[in-house]
């Protein structure tokens, strides 16, 4: 079989994956809530994954729904994405606790993928549209402002507010955020390919790792499209690349998690497959650097859909879901 037909079939494989779980997702109703209240995962880790979920159901089936419309053209889709989105946006007027404006910012971006996706369709009017660009604008955006300017959780604002200002087409907006990325690689990163902070996450170290180049890879990929200006690629000021941290994470998440120079016992997925995490950052990345060594590491798992949560079953965050299918 050739590399061409490979990639067909894989790419057949995560659709049909995709359609099956929009199918599901049809039978989705709105777990909106008035004041979501997310207490911090250290502090009241079942009271955290329980308000999660909340949204973790919602923003699952309103992204695959609408990946699903743009590649079926079917407005059943179309309409339970919309349905979810309203939901949210009527209801929802207030994030609560510790960890909301991160939870909102990686579950949040799944319905902002969502939005982009339904540009243009019909079914989704103007007034409509406006309440969600309110609640979006008016009860997460600042609480994604506010998150400090450092490790996973900066990532993750920045990559929520490339997709907000992308799907408003607010190019002032988004140049602001985009400048905010050059300072953030330049600073989170190092030359040894590390993130400093997250190497003094004890056992969850390589976990947030991940959990920071998830997100920082899919603003980046944000400017490429939306500008065409090429980050994966740039070398900061101070000398730092993206693709220096990928390679140094993959380095230990494939196989080598024992060598890992800080605290040992590192927390990974055993076994992979294509619902774990790191094989959805590195199938997306093989796509951007062409590079044989993340071909290699999940070429075993393909097709790759994601990373699941393992205490609820749905998606974890919204990065790189269906990579191969993006």
């Amino acid at each position: 079989m050739s590399k061409k037909e490979l990639v067909s079939k894989t790419a057949a494989a995560a659709k049909d994956e995709l359609l099956r779980l929009a199918e599901e997702s049809m039978s989705v109703s709105c777990h909106a809530v008035p004041v979501w209240h997310i207490p911090g995962f250290y502090f009241d880790t079942a009271g955290h994954q329980a308000a999660k979920k909340l949204m973790e159901a919602d923003a699952q089936a309103a992204y695959v729904t609408a990946l699903a419309y743009r590649l079926t053209g079917r407005q059943d889709y179309a309409d339970k994405a919309v349905e979810l989105l309203q939901g949210w946006a009527s209801i929802n007027r207030e994030l609560a606790d510790k960890d909301g404006p991160l939870v909102s910012a990686y579950l949040g971006s799944g319905f902002l993928q969502a939005a982009e996706w339904l540009t243009g369709y019909q079914g989704w009017n103007l007034e409509d549209r406006d309440s969600f660009i309110h609640w979006i604008t008016t009860v997460l955006l600042p609480e994604w402002d506010r998150i400090p300017l450092r490790n996973n959780w900066w990532s993750w604002s920045l990559y929520a507010q490339l997709l907000l200002y992308r799907f408003l087409d607010d190019q002032a907006g988004f140049a602001e955020e985009v400048a905010h990325l050059k300072e953030h690689i330049d600073f989170s990163l190092s030359l040894t390919g590390f993130i400093p902070e997250e190497t003094l996450r004890g056992t969850n170290s390589i976990w947030y790792h991940y959990f920071a180049l998830a997100p920082l890879t899919a603003a980046t990929k944000q400017v490429l499209d939306y500008t065409g200006e090429d980050l994966f690629r740039w070398t900061s000021p101070s000398g730092n690349t993206i693709k220096k941290a990928l390679d140094t994470l993959l380095y230990y998440a494939n196989g080598r998690a024992g060598e890992w120079p800080y605290e040992k016992g590192q927390n990974v997925p055993d076994p992979l497959s294509s619902q774990t995490w790191p094989l959805d950052l590195y199938e997306a990345m093989s796509n951007i650097f062409k590079d044989p060594e993340y071909d290699q590491f999940v070429s075993p798992y393909r097709p790759i859909i994601g990373n699941r949560n393992k205490s609820s079953g749905y998606f974890q965050s919204y990065a790189w879901v269906f990579p191969e299918l993006l």
